[in-house]
């Protein structure tokens, strides 16, 4: 008899999440075809800047529809009919959002290797924070919401506000800083900051059924008396 773990990510790693893990590899063709005339190994400086920029979202993508898949496939009531402990269930999705994220990133660094020749793969690390951000935002949201569309629609939006506002609103909390630093913010701080508002949102996942719980029970008893 297979696990339930091997159901579980049968179950959450279809086109949803496995499409989007193309947009790294994508955008390296078409930067190597664009810049033919271009130096054959891409610089650290581009794979900072790409990543930072393109990994979040692709990663927010892949993890959108996680807390999302029993209801899109009718089985919710089914699913709370298992005799299994309300925090596993999002523990099991989180852990599969932080797989996708890290195999997201491995596809786009083979990617660029075989499109750019030899690369300092180090130079993306400061893409994983913001990645942590925006991936826990839309596993959060999806848990609340139920909704795939509300989940990728929010980390888009919150994606594209960054990009447009450069920070000037988020200050530390500025998902590219490492790309656009924001003067008198230190990096450190930034990514300290910006790695812990992510762990804070999937953390936040897995005590959501908990919270609803309690909050039920407390209509319940205000609705009794």
């Amino acid at each position: 008899m297979k696990p339930a773990l091997w159901y579980d990510a049968k179950l959450s790693l279809g086109w949803s999440a496995l499409l989007p893990a193309l947009g790294l590899p994508i955008y390296a063709a078409l930067t190597r075809w664009l810049f033919l005339t271009a130096p054959s190994t891409a610089s650290p400086e581009m794979l900072t800047q790409t990543f930072v920029i393109l990994l979040p979202l692709v990663s927010a993508l892949s993890a959108a529809h996680l807390m999302t898949i029993e209801q899109e496939e009718g089985i919710a009531e089914l699913r709370a009919s298992y005799p299994e402990h309300p925090a596993r269930l999002p523990l099991v999705r989180g852990m599969l959002a932080l797989g996708l994220l890290v195999s997201n990133a491995l596809v786009g660094l083979l990617a660029f290797r075989l499109i750019w020749s030899p690369l300092d793969t180090a130079a993306i690390l400061p893409a994983l924070p913001p990645t942590l951000l925006l991936t826990g935002l839309s596993l959060l949201t999806g848990r609340l919401a139920r909704s795939y569309w509300v989940a990728a629609g929010l980390a888009l939006v919150y994606w594209f506000f960054e990009l447009q506002t450069r920070g000037q609103i988020t200050q530390a909390l500025f998902l590219f800083n490492p790309v656009w630093p924001k003067t008198g913010i230190s990096p450190a701080l930034n990514q300290t900051l910006v790695s812990g508002a992510g762990l804070i949102f999937f953390l936040l996942n897995v005590l959501a059924e908990e919270f609803r719980g309690e909050w039920r029970a407390r209509r319940g008893t205000f609705g009794a008396g």
